[in-house]
């Protein structure tokens, strides 16, 4: 079944209220799941919300963090989220990185002592609707096994780029540096489903298909080029770890526990780049709209298939999502239900 955007928000909104959490800083938590949800990366959406909650209430993310710049300089910025939700304290340095950018022509900021921020394509996007184009980058505890290693050293440390091409429209990429991300793996478990060929391994280090098998997930390129994939997972890290003074990921406490008191300190990095600081924005639009223009023209292997741009599926997710709803399975329900019967609040979804 799928359920309305708008009621979800909701319930999120009572749900937060109950946490003591500010009303921007719950708007943006709501804002970062609910849209990656609509444009159908179901992994890092509402799926995680439950999440987020057993984090506020055990201590693990502060409910009222202090985040604040500690370090500024021309182009250059370093926000310190204080423990709090990693959505907010990106989401914030999405609108300063937007506007050193909009001074500089091109600007970064590091986040530091952060929690998990959900999808990356979140800040690229939001960068992006500035006329910029945005980069977002995070690391994670060890999910992604080293290119011929047998355990988990690297986080799945997502690359995302989104550059817009006209109103409302956007190139947009967001994918981890592994095949799939580890919350695929817990859904094939809970779903009783295969996993695809050369995307995860078992404790021996050998491909598995079976997502209980499972102990950690292979790099992008599989048996044979998984190196590209730990060599950009491994750019992630520098930027997201040493280059803004936080651990790398194979030192960061687990996502998923057991211990839910200590924070994480995670790193993000994101970046801005000023469109009209190096060529009009018109000229740019127009660069790229005869770029998909020549994709479209090419023939799709399979008939029936149309070749896509990238951020295309999620576009075409979100408008239909907008009118029919998110899809809500019986998890969803089961933790929901929960988290409503804890808070004595009224769940009607």
């Amino acid at each position: 079944m799928n359920i309305s955007h708008k009621k979800i928000e909701h319930f999120f909104e009572n749900v937060l209220l109950k946490l003591n959490i500010k009303k921007h800083d719950r708007k943006l938590l709501i804002q970062s799941l609910v849209d990656s949800s609509l444009r159908g990366v179901d992994s890092h959406g509402i799926r995680l919300f439950s999440h987020y909650v057993h984090c506020l209430e055990k201590g693990r993310i502060k409910n009222n963090p202090r985040m604040k710049i500690i370090k500024r300089k021309r182009g250059i910025a370093i926000y310190d989220a204080d423990d709090g939700l990693g959505h907010v304290a990106a989401l914030k340095a999405s609108k300063i990185v937007t506007s050193m950018a909009n001074q500089n022509g091109i600007a970064a900021i590091g986040i530091i002592n952060s929690s998990h921020y959900g999808a990356a394509g979140v800040y690229s996007l939001e960068i992006a609707q500035k006329n910029c184009i945005g980069l977002s980058f995070t690391h994670s505890d060890p999910f992604a096994i080293p290119f011929n290693g047998k355990s988990p050293f690297h986080g799945t440390n997502p690359y995302s780029f989104t550059a817009p091409f006209k109103k409302n429209d956007y190139l947009h990429i967001d994918f981890s540096s592994t095949s799939i991300p580890w919350n695929r793996v817990m859904r094939a478990r809970s779903n009783q489903t295969s996993l695809k060929k050369q995307v995860a391994i078992n404790k021996k280090g050998e491909f598995t298909q079976d997502a209980f098998e499972a102990v950690g997930l292979a790099p992008l390129g599989g048996e044979d080029y998984g190196y590209k994939g730990f060599g950009l997972s491994s750019s992630i890290e520098i930027l997201c770890g040493p280059l803004i003074g936080m651990a790398h990921g194979y030192r960061l406490l687990s996502m998923i526990g057991p211990d839910f008191k200590t924070p994480r300190k995670l790193g993000h990095f994101l970046i801005a780049m000023k469109i009209d600081a190096f060529v009009s924005k018109k000229d740019f639009f127009r660069g790229i709209q005869l770029y998909i223009k020549d994709l479209k023209k090419q023939k799709p292997k399979n008939k029936g298939k149309n070749i896509l741009y990238p951020g295309e599926i999620e576009k075409i997710t979100e408008k239909y999502r907008r009118l029919k709803g998110i899809p809500f399975d019986k998890e969803l329900r089961e933790n929901f239900s929960i988290i409503a019967e804890k808070y004595k609040l009224k769940f009607n979804l």
